[in-house]
C-alpha cells in the first residue's frame, strides 16, 4: 500500500542527509539537462534562419548539425556520468556506520 497524504508530508520534514557532492549535482543536473534541450531547440532554429546561408561550402544547417551533435552527446554523457557518480557515492555513504 502506497503511503498515505500525511506520511509523505512528514517525510517532507526529515532532514536530508544527502552528501555536499550530492546536492551539487542534484543543482547542476537541471541546467546541463535544460541546456541541452536549448541545444536541440538552437540547432533547430539554426537550420530553419540561415538555410541560404553558406560557409565552407555548406550551409549553417548543416555546420549546427556537425556541431551539435556531438555536443549533445557529450551533454548526455556528463549527465550520465554525473549520475552514476552520485548514485556510488550515495551508496558509499549508505554503507558507512
Amino acid at each position: 500500500m502506497p503511503p498515505s497524504l500525511a506520511e509523505r508530508l512528514s517525510a517532507l520534514d526529515q532532514p536530508d542527509h544527502a552528501s555536499d557532492t550530492a546536492a551539487i549535482w542534484s543543482s547542476i543536473r537541471p541546467v546541463l539537462v535544460m541546456g541541452r534541450v536549448a541545444m536541440v531547440l538552437s540547432i533547430i532554429a539554426l537550420s530553419e534562419l540561415f538555410d541560404d546561408a553558406r560557409l565552407g561550402g555548406l550551409t549553417v544547417g548543416v555546420w549546427a548539425l556537425i556541431a551539435g551533435i556531438p555536443l549533445f552527446l557529450l551533454a548526455s554523457v556528463g549527465i550520465t556520468y554525473g549520475d552514476r557518480l552520485a548514485k556510488s557515492e550515495a551508496e558509499n555513504e549508505a554503507r558507512k556506520p
